[in-house]
């Protein structure tokens, strides 16, 4: 369930990149998700953390996306890398590869094939510096 959850969130971060005012669109998303009480918790908890890390994760994916100018980086990737980010950063409970692949899946869904080898390498690249930091 944690997949739909995942899912839920990146919908409602891809809304606000073009209309952040719509702050009741996340208790929509849930309601109809038919999600638990865990489900919702960390949903909750993983939007918070998006929230708090997204300026430091937009930088590191400018940083990372060396070969692409990051207005280039289409919306959605954005929308997976800052799940994946914020997972990796808070929820040390989640394996590293279940993050990349929940947010490789993600971008496989809303975006191009070469999307989700970018959001992979961003990924990983981002796991391996936390692990030599």
């Amino acid at each position: 369930m944690r997949s739909l959850v995942r899912e839920t969130i990146f919908r409602f971060i891809f809304a606000k990149f073009f209309n952040p005012e719509d702050e009741e669109l996340f208790a929509v998303l849930l309601k109809s998700g038919n999600f638990n009480d865990d489900d919702k918790n960390f949903a909750h908890k993983l939007l918070s953390s998006v929230e708090n890390n997204k300026t430091n994760i937009l930088c590191k994916i400018e940083e990372y996306a060396k070969k692409f100018s990051y207005n280039r980086v289409h919306c959605a990737d954005k929308c997976a890398l800052l799940i994946g980010m914020s997972e990796m950063n808070d929820f040390p409970e989640t394996p590293v590869a279940v993050v990349i692949d929940e947010a490789v899946s993600l971008a496989a869904k809303y975006t191009t094939e070469k999307s989700t080898d970018f959001v992979n390498a961003v990924l990983s690249q981002y796991a391996k510096e936390k692990n030599n930091g």
